[in-house]
């Protein structure tokens, strides 16, 4: 007999026909502690079976260990590179061949580490009219070194299309390089992109929605003709898509910890990554991501057929070295260039040096501090009158031997005449120059480049 008509006859055994609770359990084929509890109900209360003791999960089975690791294993990786129940199901099935249901073990990992729950408003959003950026932070292996890298995220508030970049930093080159990369991405531009108070696009936050925005910031927003909307100081929430979709690369994209060599690697799984996204259909869709941004693309505004640089432009003076300075680093210009007022444009893996109408000197952005980039022809047309300084000049250390020596020749080489008394010198100097090139046993490159240096000067007099 079902519960709730067992506590009926119980409760009009006991109260109308005045029965003892002895009496209705023997009448009832019942023991006296059920009486109790039926009688102990509120009226209204439908009885209801507990589970005393938890199911055996028989499809987990083994698993069971194999996520508790994973979880032991969370403790120690980053906050945001923590499995969810999602990734973890995904990795039984890739790894270990798991057949079971996904709500299986959703329902375990939520028993073994329960979570907090987050409401959030059903919102809408017309095709192409809005996109959210936002930066992560995330930890891998880069070329065997354990560091941490900042994530640049754009999603598509409509299709739910998503680009995400690894840079090592997080300047404003960075932010403009990410944003006109996830452009060309997409095939498009967003009418309104939505954002934090970012130091790199707000100078200064106002009353309300009013800021003051970053002069840089604006002129690449003008290249692309998009709208910008800030969010409320300390109101996340407020572009709470790209929030999630930066937990969302946290978990799945960079989990577990990538190990790789360079960033270019990192960035080529990452778009892989973003790519394979769009075949995956959202919750309430009848669309994939990928059918609904053809859909939005209709709508997006042009990429511009010429984009503006990803970088900032800062006032330099090379110094009597010839050298300008960007942050703590030190680069060489043509000396020629000493002592002048120029411009250096700092990209994301470069910097660029020019003289107002043309680039001077271009060298790899050095990432550390009090470090020098110094190339060897910008001092060629000193090194034509004072030779004697090529054996301590710091920009020989940077060069391949086979490429200095050519170049050392080039400078050298041509003071020498042909007449009787520089014969000699001639001679002295090709013994060096061949002597000096590394061959198989002999001394190293570095060896043979400081001996050559060492000997130039001698033979010059």
């Amino acid at each position: 007999m079902r519960t709730i008509y067992m506590k009926e006859l119980v409760r009009i055994a006991f109260y109308r026909e005045k029965k003892s609770k002895s009496e209705i359990a023997q009448q009832f084929s019942i023991s006296r502690k059920t009486v109790r509890k039926l009688l102990a109900m509120p009226a209204d209360e439908i009885p209801s079976y507990r589970l005393q003791k938890a199911k055996q999960r028989t499809v987990l089975g083994a698993f069971t260990a194999i996520i508790e690791i994973w979880l032991k294993q969370d403790e120690e990786a980053p906050k945001k590179q923590r499995h969810t129940a999602k990734r973890i199901y995904d990795r039984l099935r890739e790894e270990y061949g798991f057949t079971g249901g996904e709500r299986t073990v959703r329902e375990y990992v939520a028993k073994v580490r329960p979570k907090p729950k987050e409401v959030s408003l059903p919102l809408r959003f017309a095709a192409g009219e809005m996109a959210q950026v936002d930066w992560g932070e995330v930890w891998i292996w880069l070329n065997g070194k354990y560091q941490k890298v900042y994530v640049f995220v754009m999603t598509l508030n409509y299709s739910g299309g998503i680009y995400a970049e690894a840079f090592d930093t997080m300047v404003q080159e960075a932010f403009f390089e990410g944003h006109a990369n996830a452009f060309v991405f997409f095939g498009g531009v967003c009418f309104t992109l939505t954002y934090d108070n970012l130091k790199t696009a707000v100078q200064k936050v106002l009353k309300g929605r009013n800021r003051i925005e970053n002069e840089r910031f604006v002129a690449f927003r003008s290249a692309y003709l998009f709208d910008s909307r800030f969010c409320n100081p300390a109101k996340g929430n407020e572009k709470g898509r790209v929030e999630n979709m930066v937990k969302f690369t946290e978990h799945n994209l960079f989990t577990p910890v990538p190990h790789v060599n360079t960033l270019s690697e990192l960035n080529a799984l990452l778009k892989e990554r973003c790519l394979k996204y769009q075949e995956h259909t959202q919750a309430r869709q009848s669309q994939s991501v990928k059918e609904r941004m053809e859909e939005e693309r209709k709508h997006w505004l042009a990429l511009p057929i010429h984009p503006p640089e990803c970088c900032r432009i800062i006032p330099v003076k090379a110094d009597k070295s010839a050298l300008v300075q960007f942050e703590t680093n030190r680069y060489s210009v043509p000396s020629e260039y000493a002592y002048d007022s120029l411009w250096l444009k700092a990209f994301v893996d470069r910097v660029e040096i020019t003289d107002h109408e043309q680039t001077i000197a271009t060298h790899e952005r050095l990432k550390g501090k009090y470090q020098e980039s110094i190339r060897f022809e910008h001092y060629r047309k000193v090194l034509e009158r004072k030779p004697g300084g090529l054996q301590h000049l710091r920009a020989t250390d940077k060069e391949p031997l086979p490429e200095k020596v050519r170049q050392m020749e080039e400078i050298v080489f041509p003071q020498v005449t042909v007449d009787p008394p520089d014969l000699d010198k001639y001679r002295q100097l090709r013994s060096i120059s061949h002597d000096s090139r590394p061959h198989p046993g002999n001394a190293s490159e570095e060896t043979a480049s400081s001996q050559y240096a060492q000997a130039l000067p001698q033979a010059c007099g």
